[in-house]
């Protein structure tokens, strides 16, 4: 039996549907996907608390350090109000404020393009309204390094300082209560990056994270701070091959080989 490429499409995203289900995403589609698909935020609370000023409102207790943070799990995330800048934990998938009860959590997106964040009926009122900061001390992305074969690469800041992605976020009420979410915005993939992937996650320097916080922000320069940039710092690493699946955690995973590049 013979099959044409939209049979095979059509497997393809039952199959993605069923690792969705799953909560072990990864990502395979490379050709419509977006990245960050993992990354990791393991510094100190009270470092964390410190290089971004923040309030961290919730028991301390509930900050665990992780190096294989994985879609659909709670993430950290920077919002500001009042003046002062707190941080809360959110579902990783934003699921839309008008979703339906049947149908919130079959398709929660991960990653919003920057260059349609304003204008998509499902994006353009987070953009306008619910933008956050979430942290991480790296994101992972996978290099095709032969013809079946694909090596986890780690990207992280030379001075191993934390990094801030640009951020929107939903509130959505259900039958069962109110659940929080965000995605990660995306931008074209600078030098460093373009080699493995031709996306990443936006990259905010700690002037245009004031000014994406900040809700009286003009849209135009807004959309300035999700233009795609050079990151000076950035360096790539191989990761080891276990962050592969969402249950491998821990440092070992970044600590593989020396610098490949920057």
């Amino acid at each position: 039996m013979k099959f044409c490429k939209d049979d095979i499409a059509s497997v393809a995203r039952v199959l993605l549907c069923i690792a969705d289900t799953s909560g072990l995403i990864r990502t395979f589609q490379r050709g419509k996907s977006e990245v960050c698909g993992r990354f990791g935020l393991f510094t100190d609370l009270a470092e964390l608390v410190d290089l971004l000023s923040i309030e961290f409102v919730m028991p301390s207790e509930l900050y665990v350090p992780r190096w294989n943070i994985a879609p659909t799990s709670q993430v950290l995330v920077v919002t500001a109000e009042e003046g002062s800048k707190t941080a809360s934990f959110v579902r990783w998938g934003l699921i839309p404020s008008w979703a339906k009860a049947d149908t919130a959590f079959k398709r929660p997106v991960f990653n919003a393009r920057s260059e349609t964040v304003a204008e998509r009926a499902m994006f353009r009122g987070p953009f306008a309204n619910r933008r956050c900061l979430i942290p991480a001390d790296g994101f992972y992305e996978w290099a095709r390094t032969g013809s079946r074969t694909k090596t986890p690469m780690w990207f992280y800041d030379a001075d191993e300082r934390v990094i801030t992605f640009a951020g929107i976020s939903s509130v959505w009420r259900g039958p069962d209560g109110v659940i929080e979410s965000c995605a990660i915005l995306t931008a074209e993939a600078n030098s460093l990056m373009s080699p493995t992937y031709n996306r990443m996650p936006v990259v905010l320097s700690d002037d245009w994270s004031e000014i994406w916080l900040d809700p009286a922000a003009d849209r135009d320069v807004l959309l300035e701070a999700l233009r795609p940039r050079e990151w000076e710092n950035m360096r790539v690493r191989e990761a080891h091959p276990d962050v592969g699946s969402a249950r491998n955690d821990g440092p070992h995973l970044v600590e593989r080989q020396t610098d490949l590049f920057g």
